[in-house]
């Protein structure tokens, strides 16, 4: 099952692309639909409509949101309340940020598995005690102890940053 596209997505633009530039984009795409254009810009629309399975409606629809400032900031919101749904935080810093609490371990693999907020692939996240203690970095600018590991689904380009304490055993041995 594969993910919705995102306005952006659809558009192929950042939230940062500015709105002269988002403007030439969409006039690209329509343009490049046109009827009145050459078979071969038709042709080069068709491939990229079908590669990316969007639809003239969609590149409007995309466009319309996106353009309109109150629009764009609700829907800006929105995808953000999606993503909190599924354990996905945005930073601001253009990785999201999750904590290795909303993945679930699994203990015959003895491995830390999360579905991607993106695409849904099941355990598409996957990390592992040894991976944390060897890529693990202490959290910049924070002094209580945390932790992160930066990690790649493995079904899309979905990059998350996992934060987490790190366990003190030497704690439990003086219990």
């Amino acid at each position: 099952m594969g993910h919705k596209k995102t306005h952006y997505e659809i558009l192929n633009v950042t939230p940062s692309t500015s709105p002269g530039d988002m403007k030439k984009v969409y006039k690209e795409l329509l343009l490049s639909t046109h009827p009145d254009k050459t078979e071969q810009n038709l042709q080069n629309a068709r491939d990229y409509m079908e590669k990316n399975d969007i639809s003239i409606d969609e590149i409007t629809k995309a466009y319309k949101v996106l353009s309109d400032i109150k629009l764009r900031k609700q829907y800006d919101e929105h995808l953000l309340q999606d993503g909190k749904k599924n354990g996905v935080y945005k930073f601001g810093e253009g990785v999201d940020e999750v904590s290795l609490d909303t993945f679930e371990f699994l203990e015959d693999k003895e491995e830390y598995c999360k579905k991607c907020p993106r695409c849904q692939t099941d355990e598409s996240f996957k990390l592992t005690d040894d991976l944390l203690e060897e890529y693990a970095v202490e959290c910049e600018g924070r002094q209580d102890g945390m932790f992160q590991v930066l990690t790649q689904c493995t079904a899309c380009s979905l990059w998350l940053k996992v934060n987490f304490y790190a366990a003190d055993d030497y704690e439990q041995d003086e219990d």
